[in-house]
């Protein structure tokens, strides 16, 4: 990337999504595996919505929560419009997060803890936005479930919350400790500014046009932004429902409460009403586009459609679910189709000519090191003289190494085509050597005099890194002992105490039969 320059950008962009693309793309085409971690969040996100709501409010309200999630419009916008792969999996990967927290603050069970635990990382390292977002909620909901159930298990809460972040932190901390080692601000400039980017309200309730463009100042926007229907209009039902037919069910009135309140608050914030907030919370501006808590709408709306349900009994619940999922259904599935399908597209294109360019320019500013200008041609395949004279021979180059014989006729000055960033070191016959970067795109440059000179680099680990990497591998091992070495050592105790009690049966009957002899 950075047009062939090299660009730290799984520093800083989260990388689970494209982990399990990478895994697929060793036997499958890369076009493939690309499609495949489109596919897994459109079909991991309502099953996961299913078993959360599920432990809420049984099996036919998380069936219906589980539908409306699936076909929530603004699911089909990120995976079929914006192709926001990141996003997609932490949408659907929350509720899966939300429901093993709420299974191990009901049952203090080592699985419950793993699970949690796995899930949360996988969450923390899929996109960072939505976990500004949905971190808030995540903890919210965990206080009202530990306010119903009792404080017992809230140590292995913060257990299951120690050994995530432990299992995200190779990501998580260098992605924010060295945040001033790139231009971050780029990610909230111009076109990204949170303030062009407010929706009104006729594009969330009403408006149901749809498009594939792009979001532009004003209303005027090419791609739709609409919460869907019936989503928002059953929203206005369960808590009447509640007080009419359940009265006596204060823990279920009170998370829906709970919900409605987010889901008012979430709609707020894609408002420009809410822009004093925006600019009062800082951080917020990295989010770009206030629409983006559409993901927190399309969570609430989803689990108060499961709270309708759970309103009912089971004979008209079956009814009225199999209504609104009909209509759910018809009213949204149009919403989930490409523009346009594209037959002939192979790896060998996607990764030549013009195409490839693309790629290699693809976000470019997002994370360019600091003090380093935007590349505006691609970089060149071999090393560049600037300086004297010199001979290059077998110059290699991959994504964190570089090595090249240089024969230097006359004092030298020669640009590597790769942009430096922290630590890339340079090594001459095994030797650490200064290197500058006193370029416009910040390339790795070398000042070399006469003579024949082996040189390599190497982008190595800083310090953050090291430690970062070292907590996440000793989190790794701790699940693998919660997983499988107690488990072993349990069993191995269990058989030591089973020889024990049969080696005493059988000294005991020993005994038994010595003492009768004697007495007869």
């Amino acid at each position: 990337m950075g047009y062939g320059n090299g660009y730290p950008l799984f520093n800083y962009y989260n990388p689970f999504p494209y982990y399990i693309g990478g895994i697929f793309s060793f036997f499958l085409p890369l076009i493939i595996s690309a499609k495949i971690i489109f596919f897994i969040p459109l079909i991991l996100a309502p099953v996961a919505m299913y078993f959360f709501a599920k432990e809420i409010f049984g099996k036919l309200g998380g069936f219906f929560a589980g539908v409306l999630y699936m076909f929530a419009p603004y699911r089909a916008l990120d995976t079929y419009v914006r192709g926001a792969v990141s996003e997609s999996f932490a949408i659907a990967i929350i509720p899966l997060v939300a429901y093993f927290a709420l299974k191990l603050i009901k049952d203090q069970s080592r699985k419950n803890l793993i699970f949690f635990s796995i899930s949360l990382a996988a969450f923390l390292t899929s996109h960072t936005i939505m976990i500004l977002f949905f971190l808030p909620l995540l903890i919210l909901m965990i206080m009202f479930w530990f306010s119903m159930e009792g404080t017992k298990n809230i140590k292995w809460i913060v257990y299951g919350f120690v050994l995530s972040l432990g299992l995200s932190a190779f990501f998580i901390f260098p992605a924010y400790f060295e945040k001033d080692l790139v231009q971050i601000d780029n990610l909230a400039r111009f076109d990204l500014d949170f303030r062009a980017h407010f929706v009104t309200l006729t594009q969330l309730f009403f408006d149901r046009s749809w498009g594939y463009g792009a979001s532009f100042p004003g209303p005027s926007d090419s791609i739709s932004f609409q919460i869907g229907w019936p989503h928002w209009i059953l929203v206005l039902f369960p808590l009447p429902l509640l007080l009419i037919l359940k009265r006596k069910d204060k823990k279920m009135l009170f998370f829906s409460v709970i919900i409605s309140l987010i889901f008012v608050l979430s709609i707020f914030m894609t408002h420009n009403k809410s822009a004093f907030v925006w600019e009062a919370v800082g951080i917020l501006r990295f989010a770009q586009f206030p629409w983006r808590f559409l993901a927190v709408t399309i969570f609430t709306t989803s689990l108060l459609g499961g709270c309708l349900v759970y309103c009912f009994k089971q004979s008209l619940g079956k009814i009225i679910v199999f209504i609104l999922v009909i209509t759910t259904v018809l009213l949204n599935w149009n919403y989930f189709r490409p523009q346009k399908f594209i037959f002939d597209l192979t790896d060998q294109k996607e990764l030549t000519g013009q195409l490839w360019e693309i790629q290699q320019k693809a976000s470019i500013l997002d994370y360019l090191p600091v003090g380093a200008g935007e590349p505006i041609e691609p970089a060149p395949d071999e090393p560049i003289i600037r300086e004297g004279k010199a001979e290059i021979k077998n110059f290699e180059k991959s994504s964190n190494s570089w090595k090249l014989d240089l024969d230097v006729i006359s004092p030298a000055k020669v640009e590597i085509p790769v942009m430096d960033f922290p630590d890339w070191k340079v090594y001459e016959a095994g030797k650490e050597i200064q290197h500058a970067n006193d370029n416009y795109v910040k390339r790795i440059s070398l000042s070399l005099q006469p003579g024949m000179h082996l040189i390599s680099g190497r982008l190595t680990n800083t310090p953050i890194r090291t430690a970062s990497n070292t907590i996440s591998f000793l989190s790794l091992i701790t699940i693998f002992y919660l997983a499988f070495y107690k488990r072993s050592f349990q069993q191995l105790r269990c058989y030591k105490r089973s020889l024990k009690t049969k080696f005493s049966s059988k000294l005991s009957n020993f005994v038994y039969a010595k003492i009768r002899k004697f007495f007869k």
